[in-house]
């Protein structure tokens, strides 16, 4: 085939020398071409000779090399595209880890220590409290002993993660603060574009992301605790559902019931979103007979494969239940919980009151400026969840991975321009508050 293309070519050639030749002497045309109105067959010819020579052969595939430079050029221009989309994420992720670290270290040299002060620097301080089981599960696996407290109360898709990380970061304590930051940055990520496929506005992502990043203690987003990978699977298979990306979905969601037990709940509003898809919300025992169930049947494997791995370890399926209440977590009535408000001091007692009181208003906000029906149910879900929990001491910690309600607060601050900088002034001020609290030793789980 290339033989026959370079022959063509040749004889081309051949043929626009002669006419060249024919016209410099004054002779006219060949006979089979002198009647024609036309130029002849070699002067019409190139284009196509240069297309033949170029499809098929050797020299041809040489000229083809400007494609990869295309290709190249159409990936260089989709990460630009990628960077600009995301480029308020990017800032407001590095800003705010930016302003936690500098509290962390400046307020270690002028703040007296409270009774709970470990030594140690930034990363003392980002991997204390319940971040040492968390750690301890990466690095030696679970434990259990009868008479004390087991580890089987904690999930396992962190410590899993912080595990993969220290093949990178060998110290563990940096694994699993690196795995909680990229965790973080991803949530940041998914949730921008979630509010703009779902509002189509940019400046109402860019509002939720900067909430997000300087709420009052999103400084646990990047501690060795499970927050940022229990948002990030939480938006990640929410996002996933809005897409129809449905087998996505149902992963995601059996990661997040592997990450916290109240994550199986995630197979409520991708439920509500599978009526809503299919048409069948007025009849929703139709909507069972779906394949899509089988992806939304995944959300509480999650949940069932760890109660399974509990089974083995202690002969109990409730295990993560039982161990839960050693530490206090046993299911009473949401009045009941309130109650021990009366328990901590003012300070404490108006922080989480007041983080629950917060919820409580964009709740019904979000419900006033009729966000999507799932959005709501899975907010209400965890809110009543954590209220049932018998412990006021890490609601703020819980809500903070509730992300409809920084959706609801960003709706209200773009309709309401004005309120912006008082938001967000007020939610700096407590995310520096409660920063200098948890790096020098005083009660903040």
């Amino acid at each position: 085939m290339w033989r026959a293309g370079i022959l063509e070519l040749v004889r081309v050639r051949s043929g626009r020398a002669e006419a060249v030749s024919r016209q410099a002497q004054g002779k006219p045309r060949s006979a089979e071409t002198a009647n024609a109105g036309s130029p002849a067959p070699w002067v019409q010819a190139p284009e196509r000779c240069t297309l033949l020579r170029r499809r098929h052969t050797p020299i041809g595939a040489a000229l083809n090399a400007p494609v990869a430079k295309i290709q190249w050029s159409r990936w260089f221009s989709g990460a630009a595209r990628f960077f600009a989309d995301s480029k308020v994420v990017l800032l407001m992720f590095v800003s705010s880890r930016l302003l936690i670290v500098g509290v962390i270290l400046l307020s270690k040299m002028v703040v007296v220590r409270g009774p709970f002060w470990q030594p140690g620097g930034l990363l003392g301080a980002l991997t204390q409290w319940d971040s040492i089981y968390y750690i301890h599960i990466a690095r030696h696996g679970y434990f259990h002993a009868e008479g004390w407290m087991s580890t089987v109360a904690f999930f396992p898709s962190f410590p899993m993660l912080v595990k993969a990380m220290s093949f990178v970061f060998h110290d563990f304590r940096l694994a699993a603060v690196v795995t909680a930051n990229i965790c973080l940055l991803g949530a940041g990520l998914l949730l921008h574009r979630l509010v703009r496929w779902e509002f189509q506005d940019r400046r109402i992502a860019d509002t939720a992301v900067t909430l997000l990043m300087f709420s009052p203690v999103s400084f646990f987003f990047s501690t060795a605790y499970t927050e940022a990978t229990f948002l990030m699977l939480a938006i990640a298979s929410y996002y996933a559902a809005r897409r129809e990306r449905w087998l996505l979905a149902g992963l995601c969601g059996m990661c997040l019931a592997a990450t916290r037990h109240v994550g199986f709940w995630m197979a409520v509003p991708l439920f509500i979103e599978h009526l809503r898809q299919s048409g069948d919300w007025r009849r929703p025992l139709s909507g069972l007979v779906h394949p899509r169930i089988l992806a939304i049947a995944l959300v509480p494997l999650g949940l069932v494969l760890y109660m399974l791995f509990g089974y083995t370890k202690r002969g109990d399926l409730l295990a993560f239940s039982h161990a839960g209440a050693d530490w206090g977590r046993v299911l009473v009535s949401p009045l009941q919980t309130l109650s021990l408000a009366a328990l901590y001091t003012p300070f404490y007692r108006a922080l989480f009151l007041g983080a629950l009181a917060a919820a409580a208003v964009l709740w019904v906000a979000g419900l006033l400026l009729r966000l999507r029906g799932s959005y709501l149910v899975w907010a209400a879900l965890l809110i009543v969840t954590y209220l049932s929990s018998n412990s006021l001491e890490a609601v703020p910690r819980y809500l903070s991975v509730v992300f409809p309600l920084f959706i609801v607060l960003a709706l209200l601050v773009n309709r309401y321009p004005w309120s912006y900088t008082p938001v967000l002034a007020c939610s700096m001020s407590l995310l520096t508050i409660c920063t200098v609290l948890l790096a020098n030793g005083y009660w903040m789980t």
